[in-house]
């Protein structure tokens, strides 16, 4: 008397979402285009790691990691006095040579007049010519030379070229730097690309036609360009594809991103069932499906991998079964009917 005192008093205390009609659903069998899936690096478009092809010490350091920087904004600087000093007498040679070659023309054009005036002889008119060619000649010279200082002077400055962030700053103002060591790295945040190496075996499976899904921390992102690279690299036997991103995709540079293509072949055929529909026991998973009387009998069942909202049935179910949709509702109809017998 007491076991069934307190069966009905159970009853009594189950949600009245229990008292409805139990919504059952009906298995069939679902296609699915094949997929092949596997993980690339966020990658810039443009990236580049900066150094100077001198050695001198820092003498100025101007960026951080995570800096935005404007294109032919000044990042860092090395010591490099002794250039500048002579890009700037070269310019100074450039004013004097100027002033020679202006003054060259003055008397080139003085003696010119003279000789149209026969005041002059053809000789001394080919002789200031001559130094008139002279001047100039010397001019282009002195600007050639001036140019070639000033590059020098600028391989001692460390510029943006392009606008980006910057990613990371090698060394510390004051400290050696030597040629060719990476002072400062920068990169494009406004062109990102994942590139990925497959199989070769794997990319010829692969449909080209179909769309690339892409997805980052389990958000999906847009998908741009893809490139497909048609050589194998000899030695892994992969081939190289990159999915460019849509732009205004945000994702971290360097972190992996997950990437699924659609296989050729007949699409997979497979049961799911909705979560809800799935009891999880101690250590299986059950279902409840629905006799052709509507009474719900647990079964045990082989899950996947959940996709989404729903699991695929490995074993345990066929198509054309019918289970209940929400599993809790079934268990507390199950209950009921226990109890009234």
């Amino acid at each position: 008397m007491f076991r069934t005192n307190l069966l009905l008093a159970s009853l009594l205390l189950l949600p009245s979402v229990y008292a409805a009609p139990l919504a059952t659903l009906l298995l069939g069998d679902s296609a699915s285009a094949r997929q092949y899936s596997t993980q690339g690096v966020i990658q810039s478009q443009r990236s580049a790691q900066l150094s100077v092809p001198v050695a001198g010490r820092l003498t100025a350091l101007n960026v951080r990691a995570g800096q935005q920087v404007a294109t032919g904004q000044l990042l860092a600087q090395v010591d490099g006095e002794a250039a500048q000093q002579t890009a700037a007498a070269s310019q100074a040679q450039i004013a004097a040579a100027n002033a020679q070659l202006a003054q060259a023309r003055r008397d080139y054009q003085r003696s010119a007049k003279l000789a149209a005036e026969h005041f002059l002889s053809g000789a001394a008119l080919d002789q200031a010519r001559a130094q008139l060619q002279t001047a100039e000649a010397q001019a282009r010279a002195q600007i050639a030379a001036a140019r070639a200082a000033g590059a020098q002077a600028g391989l001692y400055r460390l510029t943006a070229p392009f606008a980006g962030t910057i990613a990371r700053v090698n060394g510390d103002q004051g400290a050696l730097a030597m040629p060719g060591q990476p002072i400062v790295e920068l990169y494009d945040p406004n062109a990102l690309r994942v590139e990925l190496q497959l199989p070769a075996s794997a990319y010829a499976a692969i449909r080209q036609d179909a769309p690339v899904s892409l997805s980052w921390r389990g958000q999906a992102l847009q998908v741009g360009r893809v490139e497909w690279f048609p050589a194998t690299d000899a030695g892994s036997q992969t081939r190289t594809v990159r999915i460019n991103l849509a732009a205004g995709s945000k994702p971290a540079v360097g972190e992996m991103a997950s990437a699924s293509f659609v296989t050729r072949g007949q699409p997979d055929v497979r049961l799911s069932v909705p979560a809800t529909a799935v009891s999880h026991q101690r250590e299986f998973d059950a279902v409840y499906v629905v006799d052709a009387a509507g009474k719900p009998g647990l079964r045990y069942v082989r899950l996947g991998t959940p996709q989404g909202n729903a699991y695929p049935v490995l074993s345990g179910l066929k198509a054309g079964e019918r289970i209940a949709a929400n599993a809790e509702q079934a268990a507390a109809l199950a209950i009921s009917r226990a109890g009234a017998h």
